[in-house]
């Protein structure tokens, strides 16, 4: 599935608990109705994309693919992002 918004918050976090693989997740807004509102970026998406820091993805939009897994996990595939987003204000 094929989804765009405004990432809100990225998250370091292991997976599956307890083990040396870590993954971001991010919450995400202005997505469709019925879409998933937190997505992962899998470790092997960080191993080969070593400039993804969790600290500069809030703010910024995003087009991905995602694909459901097990327990109702929406792993990203492919990700693009913009530059932050500016609003009036910010």
């Amino acid at each position: 599935m094929q989804i765009r918004g405004v990432i809100r918050s990225a998250d370091l976090q292991e997976y599956p608990p307890g083990s040396d693989r870590i993954e971001i997740v991010i919450g995400v807004q202005g997505v469709g109705a019925g879409q998933p509102r937190r997505l992962v970026i899998p470790f092997e998406y960080l191993l080969k994309n070593e400039g993804i820091d969790p600290e500069d993805l809030a703010g910024r939009g995003f087009l991905a693919e995602v694909i459901e897994e097990e327990n109702l996990r929406w792993v990203i595939s492919e990700i693009a992002l913009a530059s932050k987003v500016l609003r009036p204000g910010t």
